[in-house]
This record gives C-alpha cells, structure tokens and sequence, in this order.
C-alpha cells in the first residue's frame, strides 16, 4: 500500500486536480475573503469620490491579463456606476478598446439608465505607447485622431467636452500586466499633474508594484486576483475572481495531500 501512495500514477495526480478546480469553478463554495487594507484603500477611494466625477481607465493589458484583471474592472465600473461616476476609457496596449468593451458589457443589464457617451467612453487602442499619454494631455480627441474604439466622432460625445484632455480628469484607474504600464502614467500624467493614480495588477507584478505604493507614487492597489476576489467582497457581487480563489485553494490542499502521502510512502518503505 505504502509503495503505490510513494508512486501515485501522475495521471491520477492530473485527473483530480483538474476534477477539483473545475468543480471549484463550476460550484463555488465561497470561502471567506477577508479584504486587506489594500484593496480597503481602493474601495474607499472610489467610494469618496463626488458624484459626476470623471474617472480615467487605462485598460492597459491583453488577453492572457483577464483572469485576474477582468473582475477588478467589473467591480468598478459597478462602483462606480453607482455613486454616479463617469468613465474615459483608453489604452496604450492593442487589446485596449476590446479589454474595455468587455468591462461594460454589464452596463446594459445592471445599469440600463446610464448612456455611451454621457456616462462613458470607449476611445480604445491609439498607437504611441507613452507618446499617446503625452499627447492626452492637451487634447484626448487629437491623441485619438477624432474616433473612438467604435467609429464615432469623438465631438459627438458630450463627456468628452467636460474633460477634453487627460488633466481633467478627477482620477487615473489602470488595468496593467506589464510595459508600457503604471510608471508611465506615474512619469507624464499622475505626478506631474497631481492626479491620483489606482492600479490593478496580476500577482507575478505585485513585488514591482509595492514600491511605488509604499512610495505614494501610486495612491493603491488591487493586487492579482486575491485582490480582485477581495473587491467583489467589498461591492457586494461575489463572481469569477471569487470562484478563482476557492479553486486555488482548493487545488493547493490538493497538492499539499499529495505531498504528504508521498512523503509518508517514501518513509515507510525505505524503513522496510
């Protein structure tokens, strides 16, 4: 007996990881999330902003980012949306317009009063890298060579006329797994303009991140999909983030089980 569980069959090993995270995804079991003070600073950020404030989302990320970042942008476009906040949404990255669509695509169900163009805009991906975020600051509608993410002229828009360049915006919020990313908002728009910034990060960018933190460059963070399982908790929509979270901890009792059965067959045979 000792001897099978010190060479348990990988494909076993496999077969009931995979079992156990797709049923952790499938039927969540919601563990208890007890937000850090981290994401705590985020949610009350948002939540003291005035009403009709203008937000900036840089979704600044592609595909492979939305696990992770995906539900943080859900959770705050319902925060948002709530406290009546308006969004301009843009990206450095190629994916951005997509990335963006696919944050409001809630909008129409939870919040069928609020309307494209006066709540918020999808100008989309403009090539430039920080170049775009330079040329932002005089004017986002020349930055975006007049169009946004879906055609339409920018001048068509109402909420671009009360916030026509990136300074005028009451906040920064971006969506980042990489360059360009966080330190070239902090470098041309949040520290020379005073504007405070929030990011949302996956988990392998976290260490990069935490300075600039704790050096208030960047006001907080939502960090990896803990965080963003974190900020479901907070507005109140437990959803993909939250179910990630179970199927993570879940799959590492697994390998944790694992690891002590091999552990304990080794041991007992080799006394033999």
């Amino acid at each position: 007996m000792w001897q099978k569980l010190a060479n348990i069959d990988r494909r076993i090993i496999y077969a009931l990881m995979i079992l156990v995270i797709a049923l952790s995804l499938i039927k969540p079991v919601g563990l208890a999330i007890v937000p850090t003070a981290e994401t705590q600073r985020v949610y009350d950020f948002i939540d003291a902003l005035p009403s009709g404030s203008i937000v900036y989302l840089g979704f600044d990320f592609s595909a492979g980012g939305i696990p992770e970042l995906m539900p943080a942008a859900h959770s705050l476009v319902r925060q948002g949306f709530r406290k009546d906040l308006r969004f301009i949404c843009a990206g450095m990255w190629v994916m951005a317009g997509d990335m963006a669509d696919t944050a409001f695509s809630i909008v129409e169900e939870e919040f069928p009063d609020k309307e494209y163009g006066v709540d918020w805009i999808n100008v989309g991906y403009k090539p430039g890298g920080e170049v775009l975020l330079q040329k932002m600051l005089s004017s986002i509608y020349e930055a975006a060579v007049g169009r946004d993410h879906y055609g339409n002229d920018l001048k068509t828009l109402p909420l671009l006329n009360e916030a026509p360049t990136i300074k005028d915006t009451d906040a920064l919020f971006i969506f980042v797994t990489g360059t360009p990313g966080e330190r070239q908002y902090i470098a041309h728009v949040s520290s020379p303009h005073n504007i405070p910034l929030c990011v949302s990060t996956i988990s392998v960018s976290v260490p990069e991140l935490m300075p600039l933190i704790q050096a208030r460059q960047v006001h907080a963070g939502v960090l990896g999909m803990k965080g963003a399982a974190e900020y479901e908790v907070l507005v109140g929509n437990p959803g993909s983030a939250t179910a990630g979270m179970d199927a993570q901890s879940f799959s590492h009792a697994l390998i944790i089980v694992f690891i002590i059965l091999g552990n304990l067959g080794y041991l007992l045979t080799r006394e033999k």
